[in-house]
């Protein structure tokens, strides 16, 4: 069941609210975040997102992707150092469209703040799901898997417990939990540009794994998480513009505000639109994911893909067009270490290119528009 208007009006608040100590007191002198823990365990113990956000099913009472792209974006708006992204959202999604008995025990461990979750997405660089990891063992949701391979490029990876992987077994494709702790894991961290968030690489070498579920949603699962990046995208883009225009009221240039000039003005206007405009694409990605969920079929699940890439694409451009003006409206002090801007700017340029680029998606949804109209 999902939250209505003014649940969903009070979510964005306190969530908002609640993170708007900003990410500042959680890098160390080399750039690398360390986990809010406070944040984190009001999020997930106190206001309940774990139990709202990674329980799911039809009897319970539990959000939507829109609920989820919400708690994205407002985390993002105030560039929370919290693994909300990845295992409330990415991971959450993951093993809600597989929904297996083991899928579900995971995500009740989430909701009760006993893990956190991960997910080693295959190729990081593109939108295509081509398991790389092999292993050995029993393909049956429960069994015990070896593995071996590599993932890089998992984020909040050197902060998960737990790391959800697809590995093929013969000419079968599953979905392996694999303990970060365990046996034959190797786990190495990436410098990243973005300071707020932490990258991981893994290598297995006969890991003990359990296996999740068949990986038959995979791609499902990640037209979803392309969807939360760009709600994490919008959260950018709309705090740089508020930002961007509160500082144009305030500046003053030959005795006026700056924002009365009509070079600012317009470049303001012109990022509103394109803020907007990205803003839409979101909303009708969430409504086709709310609607796969609700009613799984091919062409619901289509629908899914063409609006999941075209999100992704449209919020890319925006949080990073956006990022970077409302940067050079600042001026001066918006290029200093000790103003925010860069952070922004730092993590709108990994989102632009993590799980495929602009370009590539609006290759990806052309692609997909042609083939229907040809059909």
């Amino acid at each position: 069941m999902a939250l209505d208007v003014q649940e969903r009006s009070a979510l964005a608040e306190a969530v908002r609210d609640a993170s708007a100590s900003g990410p500042r007191d959680h890098l160390d002198d080399h750039g690398k975040p360390r986990r809010d823990e406070r944040l984190w365990k009001l999020l997930v113990d106190q206001m309940g997102l774990g139990a709202l956000i990674a329980a799911g099913g039809p009897e319970e009472d539990s959000a939507g992707i829109a609920e989820m792209a919400l708690v994205c974006e407002q985390l993002a708006g105030n560039l929370a150092v919290v693994p909300a992204l990845s295992t409330l959202g990415m991971a959450g999604s993951l093993l809600r469209v597989v929904a297996t008995p083991e899928a579900d025990a995971l995500r009740a461990r989430v909701a009760a703040n006993e893990v956190t979750v991960a997910v080693g997405w295959p190729d990081a660089a593109s939108t295509r799901v081509a398991a790389t990891l092999s292993g050995a063992g029993s393909t049956e949701t429960g069994g015990a898997l070896t593995v071996d391979g590599t993932v890089d490029f998992v984020l909040d990876g050197t902060d998960a417990d737990v790391l959800l992987v697809p590995v093929r077994v013969g000419d079968t494709e599953v979905v392996a939990a694999v303990d970060t702790g365990a046996d034959g894991v190797t786990l190495s961290a990436m410098t990243g540009l973005d300071l707020t968030r932490g990258l991981g690489a893994f290598a297995f070498s006969g890991s003990p794994a359990t296996v999740i579920g068949p990986a038959t949603d995979f791609a499902t699962a990640l037209d979803i998480s392309l969807i939360l990046i760009a709600a994490e995208q919008i959260g950018i883009a709309q705090h740089c513009h508020e930002a961007a225009v509160a500082w144009a009221k305030e500046r003053i240039q030959f005795d006026r505000p700056i924002g009365q000039f009509q070079a600012i003005k317009h470049q303001l206007v012109e990022l509103l639109m394109k803020l907007e405009l990205g803003r839409s694409a979101l909303d009708v990605a969430v409504a086709a994911a709310d609607a796969h969920l609700e009613n799984p079929d091919g062409q619901t699940a289509r629908a899914l893909s063409v609006a999941a890439s075209t999100a992704k694409a449209a919020c890319g451009d925006a949080a990073v067009v956006i990022a970077d003006q409302s940067l050079h409206i600042l001026g001066g002090i918006g290029f200093t270490w000790e103003h925010d801007a860069h952070l922004y700017l730092r993590r709108s340029k990994v989102l632009e290119v993590y799980l495929g680029a602009p370009g590539a998606h609006r290759a990806r949804f052309a692609t997909l528009l042609l083939e229907d109209a040809a059909r």
